[in-house]
């Protein structure tokens, strides 16, 4: 039985950290900025993983705009109602328990997003990167919806993390590495 645990102690939010460190192929980091919600992934009573949702990208890449029908402005009235799946990372690989915890995620996430922030929950993203497919997502009828531009492997910036001044200095355009896969649910 697959049962999702919103972590909300410090003990959990621990464990979520040791998962993402020590788990998690591609971006081992537990850093994050904006809306965060949490969740234990417990299949038989044993933590085998965590799953998380954070506040959506911006800005936000032109398939998400285009497949959403909405100019940048407009996503920016919505961006409160979607939610980046941030983080999916098992401990051990289990058939089947991908998709049935994409399920029990999107049948939690619209209720823990709005008794946490007060906003209804209408799609949640993810991108998808490292050479994998997303599978898993596809396999619970997500929509690929298209391709980040990518940047070089050799730089990269981040409007979360850096100022003005050094988002300047750090900016290039892309070069297409590193490109990630995006994927939408509307719920």
């Amino acid at each position: 039985m697959i049962e999702l645990v919103e972590v909300t102690r410090q003990d959990q939010k621990d464990l979520v950290k040791h998962i993402i460190e020590n788990h998690h192929s591609y971006v081992p980091s537990n850093a994050s900025v904006g809306r965060r919600i949490d969740w234990l992934i417990n299949y038989d009573g044993q933590t085998v993983g965590m799953i998380g949702l954070g506040s959506s990208v911006y800005p936000p890449p032109k398939d998400i705009l285009r497949h959403l029908h909405l100019s940048k402005e407009e996503y920016k009235a919505v961006f409160n109602t979607i939610a980046n799946n941030w983080r999916f990372c098992m401990i051990k690989s289990i058939q089947n328990v991908g998709t049935r915890v994409l399920k029990e995620l999107r049948r939690q996430a619209p209720i823990a997003w709005q008794a946490k922030y007060g906003d209804e929950l209408t799609h949640i993203i993810t991108f998808v990167g490292a050479g994998k497919n997303g599978a898993v997502y596809l396999a619970d009828n997500w929509s690929k919806i298209g391709e980040t531009a990518g940047l070089p492997k050799h730089k990269s910036s981040s409007m979360k993390w850096h100022s003005n001044t050094e988002l300047k200095e750090l900016f290039v355009k892309p070069t297409g590495e590193n490109k990630k896969i995006i994927l939408i649910k509307k719920l």
